[in-house]
C-alpha cells in the first residue's frame, strides 16, 4: 500500500498545475513571492503586512523599507539586517528600537547614532563616543561615507560580541530569537512557544522541524506555509488544518496526499471521500507506511531533478 501511495503521489505531482508564486490579500505587488497583505511591494519574499517596500525578504509589518533582510515593524529603513522597531535607519544589524541612526551593530533604543557598536539607550553618539547635539551635527558633516564605513568596521572588530541574540526569551537555545519560550535549536523565530528546530518562524506553538511558517500550531515538518493547525509533512499550504503530505492546498481541512486544492475536505490524492471512508482509508495508508518504517518522514518526492533546483547554486 505504501508503494502504491508514493507512486500515485508522484504521478499526481507531474500532472497537477502549480502556482508560480504565492500571495494572499496583496495589492499592486505582482513580483512578490510568498506574501500576505502586502501593498505596493516589489521583489519581496516571505513578507506580511507591509506597504511600499522593495527588494528584500522576511519583512513583517514594515513600511517604506528597501534592501533589507529579516526586519520587523520598521519604517523608512535601508539595508538593515535582522532588526526590529526601527525608524529612519540605514545599515543597522541586530538592532532594535532605534531611530535616525546609521551604521550600527547590536544597538538598543538608540537615537541619532552613527558608526556605533553594542550600546543601549544613547543619543548623539559617533563611534561609541558621546557628543552634544551641535558637535554631533558638525562631526557628521565633516565625515565622508567612506570614513564612516572604515571606522565602523574597525570598531566592530575591537568590541566583543554576544554569542547569540535572544530578546525576552526563556529557556531557549538558538540565535535571533525574540519573545520566545521553551524553543529548542531555532533561528530567526519570533513569539513562539514550546517548539523545536524552527527557521524563520513567527507566532508558533507546539511545533517541530519548521522552515518559514507563521501563526500556526501543532505542526511538524512544514515548509513555506502560513496559518496551519495540526498539519504534518506539508509544503506551500495555508489557512488549513489536519493536512498530511500536501502541497499548494489552501483553505482546506482533512486532506491527505493532495496537491493544489482549494476549499476541500476529506480528499485523498485529490479524490473526494465521505467522512467515514476518508478516515478509514487514511488509517490504512498510515498503518502500511508505519509497517514499512516510512511514516513520520517527509516523503514528498521532489518534482524536479536535482540539477534544476537551488541546491545546485554555487555557495557564497
Amino acid at each position: 500500500m505504501s508503494i502504491d501511495f508514493l507512486t500515485e503521489y508522484k504521478k499526481l505531482q507531474l500532472v497537477t498545475p502549480r502556482l508560480s508564486y504565492f500571495q494572499l490579500n496583496s495589492v499592486n505587488s505582482d513580483y512578490c513571492y510568498n506574501c500576505d497583505n502586502v501593498k505596493n511591494g516589489y521583489l519581496l519574499a516571505n513578507a506580511c503586512n507591509d506597504e511600499d517596500c522593495m527588494y528584500g525578504r522576511d519583512f513583517y509589518g514594515c513600511k517604506d523599507c528597501n534592501d533589507c533582510d529579516h526586519i520587523r515593524n520598521c519604517t523608512l529603513c535601508f539595508q538593515c539586517l535582522n532588526s526590529g522597531d526601527c525608524y529612519n535607519c540605514d545599515y543597522l544589524q541586530d538592532s532594535s528600537n532605534c531611530s535616525d541612526s546609521r551604521y550600527g551593530y547590536f544597538l538598543k533604543g538608540c537615537r541619532d547614532c552613527v558608526g556605533c557598536v553594542g550600546i543601549s539607550q544613547k543619543q548623539f553618539y559617533i563611534f561609541n563616543e558621546s557628543y552634544s547635539k551641535t558637535d554631533y551635527l558638525a562631526k557628521i558633516a565633516s565625515l565622508s561615507e567612506k570614513e564612516i564605513q572604515e571606522q565602523f568596521e574597525a570598531l566592530k572588530k575591537s568590541i566583543p560580541r554576544v554569542g547569540m541574540l535572544q530578546i525576552n526569551c526563556e529557556n531557549c537555545t538558538g540565535n535571533n530569537l525574540f519573545h520566545c519560550q521553551n524553543v529548542v535549536e531555532s533561528f530567526d523565530a519570533v513569539e513562539s512557544q514550546d517548539c523545536g528546530y524552527l527557521l524563520e518562524a513567527k507566532n508558533m506553538k507546539d511545533s517541530w522541524d519548521i522552515t518559514v511558517l507563521e501563526q500556526s500550531e501543532l505542526c511538524y515538518q512544514i515548509s513555506c506555509a502560513h496559518v496551519l493547525n495540526n498539519c504534518n509533512f506539508c509544503y506551500f499550504c495555508t489557512d488549513s488544518s489536519n493536512l498530511e503530505y500536501c502541497e499548494n492546498v489552501i483553505a482546506s481541512n482533512d486532506c491527505f496526499g493532495c496537491i493544489s486544492l482549494h476549499r476541500k475536505q476529506y480528499y485523498i490524492l485529490n479524490q473526494p471521500y465521505t467522512k467515514e471512508e476518508y478516515f478509514k482509508k487514511v488509517a490504512e495508508i498510515k498503518d502500511q507506511l508505519r509497517a514499512d518504517g516510512l511514516y513520520g518522514q517527509m516523503l514528498i518526492p521532489p518534482t524536479f531533478p536535482r540539477q534544476d533546483t537551488v541546491v545546485m547554486w554555487p555557495t557564497m
